[in-house]
């Protein structure tokens, strides 16, 4: 007898296909917890809409502030909104700068000021209690590139800096200066990161030139110190870890890990992206959430892969770093959809949408629902061609309670669509099992579904399918 046993999945994550994967990977995985409590497969908390209709732009930057509230910015139309500790939302202010456009593209609180960068202008507001957004300076100062789609902002060693095409500007202690370092022509930079006390510059070409590189200078010599190529259609972002540098490149959904002088292929969202299909990671869409680096994946043509939250960690440095979608937009899409920004707000985490539909919003993870239907998808396992197989087998789990649900779903010989199997549920043992053999199949793929109810969800230790 043969068995194909799920079990261990925070040790594999995402396959990289289908077909194939490290061991103890899947072909798709939404919605479980994987990693809070190593070995147990858990149903995550569920992202609730939290802005109403309030917020009507996509959000690029969600700012927590030391006054205690959060202030959002719109990308497009330059309005500002506060979002208080209650969660309770509100337009404050809407962006007029004298030249350029209004949207917001970036945010950060630096020394007793809120900074926010614009098409060709930098504003400011003194931070209060609370901050008094009337008296703020759409004007505070003018970028001498005014590039109308990137200015990144990071702080490193107390100084904050802005980018602006092939200018790197900077605030220290309140003056401001253009041009604090320059790349070359036609690099633009398009995200900021560190290493050490160094400053890392991302950058960008345009959507037709399949090349970018990463830029490294030490804040104090005259250039940059060390830069490396890599064929991609710019660096998005650079996501929040600890004591390493990962980054999103180009649009097929290839990450890079920066080794302090060269980016190394690391790991591949996977994904069909052939051709025309596309997808990215926004540079303010990452966040380390209890050590866990999150990121929002965007679609930009043709949904390559599901959309979504997704984590790419492990529980501690002696488990491997692997990929799983953690979190559905409270729509319930997984395609069509844009994450402007993910942000933590103490222990909340919240996340900017837009869908195609132009519906906007703010979602919090809310810690009173779980996820409605979590599942996974085995990798297709091919049975010998010449003699095929009945299936049978079962999911043990560890508490199922009251009116949550397991499902076992079959899809035989590259079927279109999944067929729910019967199952008993067996308290006894705890397990779920079919009541019959699977057809004989060449080859098959299961798909296993926890259903929650309300705060409640089953709680999965395995899964193993046996055939002679």
């Amino acid at each position: 007898m043969n068995s194909i046993i799920f079990k261990d999945l925070n040790l594999g994550g995402l396959a990289d296909s289908a077909y194939q994967g490290q061991k103890n990977s899947v072909a798709a995985m939404v919605g479980f917890d994987i990693h809070s409590e190593p070995g147990i497969l858990k149903v995550n908390q569920i992202l609730t809409k939290e802005s109403g209709s309030t917020i009507d732009d996509l959000v690029k930057v969600i700012l927590p502030c030391s006054d205690g509230n959060t202030y959002l910015f719109g990308s497009t139309n330059g309005k500002i909104w506060k979002r208080t500790s209650a969660g309770v939302y509100s337009l404050l202010v809407t962006a007029a700068p004298a030249a350029g456009s209004v949207g917001i593209i970036d945010a950060k609180e630096y020394k007793g000021y809120i900074y926010y960068s614009m098409q060709s202008r930098l504003g400011r507001v003194a931070v209060g209690a609370p901050t008094d957004w009337s008296g703020r300076d759409d004007n505070w100062a003018t970028f001498t590139n005014t590039d109308a789609d990137f200015h990144p902002m990071t702080e490193v060693n107390q100084v904050l800096y802005i980018g602006d095409r092939d200018y790197l500007a900077q605030v220290d202690d309140g003056v401001f200066s253009a041009m604090a370092v320059d790349i070359s022509v036609p690099l633009r930079i398009k995200s900021l990161g560190k290493i050490s006390t160094d400053i890392l510059l991302g950058t960008f070409v345009n959507v037709n030139k399949v090349l970018t590189e990463i830029l490294r200078w030490n804040t104090w010599s005259d250039s940059y110190s060390v830069s490396d190529e890599i064929p991609e259609i710019g660096i998005n972002c650079f996501l929040k870890t600890d004591n390493y540098n990962l980054v999103n490149a180009g649009t097929k959904g290839n990450f890079y890990l920066y080794n302090g002088s060269q980016l190394e292929n690391y790991k591949r969202i996977p994904g069909d992206w052939s051709g025309a299909k596309e997808a990215y990671v926004h540079p303010n869409a990452s966040v380390n959430m209890f050590g866990m680096p999150l990121f929002g994946l965007s679609n930009y043509a043709n949904n390559p892969a599901l959309q979504g939250v997704y984590s790419l960690g492990g529980y501690d440095r002696n488990y491997p770093k692997v990929l799983n979608l953690e979190f559905v937009i409270s729509t319930g899409a997984t395609t069509g959809i844009e994450i402007g920004a993910i942000e933590m707000v103490g222990t909340t985490l919240l996340v900017a949408w837009r869908n195609a539909a132009g519906d906007k919003g703010i979602d919090k993870l809310d810690t009173t629902l779980k996820f409605g239907s979590a599942y996974l998808e085995s990798r297709v396992i091919n049975i010998q061609r010449n003699d095929g197989k009945a299936l049978s087998g079962y999911v043990g789990y560890r508490s199922l309670p009251t009116g949550t649900s397991i499902k076992i779903y079959y899809k035989s010989n590259h079927a279109a669509d999944y067929v729910e199997g019967t199952t008993i549920v067996d308290t006894d043992r705890k397990t779920v099992y079919l009541k019959e053999a699977l057809p004989a199949s060449n080859t098959i793929q299961i798909k296993i579904e926890a259903n929650s109810l309300l705060n409640a969800a089953p709680e999965i230790e395995l899964a193993e399918f046996n055939f002679e």
